[in-house]
């Protein structure tokens, strides 16, 4: 079976996805920057322990991307499949936003990524063989209010995911994207809230409050172990596409965006929304 490693394996879809792998006989290198949750991870799941292999890293710590990269190939020798993953939403009106939390935003969504994919490349591509699977969101498509810094990083992320498919072709690694909608995950209670966005004179906050009120309305969230098994579905498959939605929502949202004018489907959002 492949050797599968996932970062961001903690919590939320990481951990879902790695021991969904495991179970199926895939060995799964996780890892996370909390050794702890990820070693919680391994003893909730006993008789499938000895597939899952835990390592720290710091996906915003240059040194800490590249001394995990460079122990995990030593000790693998190869990885076959790379699932980023580990990533976090920042939310609230630009406007109150600080450049280091939006920096911090990119640094983990995106540079960190970019980083630690471009540590695996040359073994895939000397084995002329490899999947990358960049985890994104329905946000990296479509706006939601009060989450530009996170839809930015995602749309970032499609953007490199694109390239990324274009230019490692010629060497057998393709390149996928999983989109998902909104999940029954930790991501949400997760998420990180500007330091300044529910400043009380914000002319922001009565729109932040009715945007919150409306969100809670919309209805179940969808469980996690489907994005599991749409990376299996593409761990799996001989020809990759380039891209999956996940999620009734993010499939619904994105036929919408696509046969209605941008004019008309931002007037809809903001109607719904705020």
């Amino acid at each position: 079976m492949k050797t599968v490693l996932i970062t961001g394996a903690s919590s939320g879809i990481g951990r879902h996805s790695a021991i969904h792998l495991a179970e199926r006989g895939y060995k799964v290198i996780i890892v996370a920057r909390n050794m702890n949750r990820l070693e919680e991870t391994i003893r909730n799941a006993p008789s499938i322990a000895s597939n899952m292999h835990p390592y720290k890293v710091d996906v915003s710590d240059s040194e800490s991307l590249t001394n995990t990269a460079n122990l995990i190939l030593k000790e693998w020798g190869h990885i076959d499949v790379l699932v980023n993953n580990a990533g976090y939403g920042l939310k609230g009106p630009l406007e109150f936003l600080e450049m280091w939390e939006i920096q911090k935003q990119f640094q983990t969504n995106v540079f960190g990524l970019m980083e630690f994919t471009k540590l695996f490349i040359p073994q895939m591509r000397r084995r002329g063989t490899g999947t990358i699977i960049n985890i994104s969101s329905v946000l990296g498509r479509m706006p939601l209010p009060f989450n530009g810094a996170y839809s930015a990083s995602k749309f970032a992320l499609e953007g490199l995911s694109e390239n990324l498919r274009l230019e490692l072709a010629p060497f057998g690694i393709s390149v996928s994207i999983i989109a998902p909608g909104y999940f029954d995950t930790q991501f949400v209670a997760n998420q990180t809230e500007g330091i300044r966005s529910q400043e009380a004179e914000s002319a922001y906050k009565p729109y932040q409050d009715k945007y919150l009120n409306r969100k809670n309305t919309f209805g179940r969230p969808a469980k996690a172990d489907k994005v599991a098994e749409t990376i299996r579905k593409v761990i799996e498959s001989k020809s990759p596409k380039l891209r999956y939605l996940v999620g009734v929502d993010a499939h619904y949202a994105m036929f919408l965006k696509t046969i209605i004018p941008d004019r008309l489907f931002n007037y809809i959002l903001g109607k719904i929304l705020i």
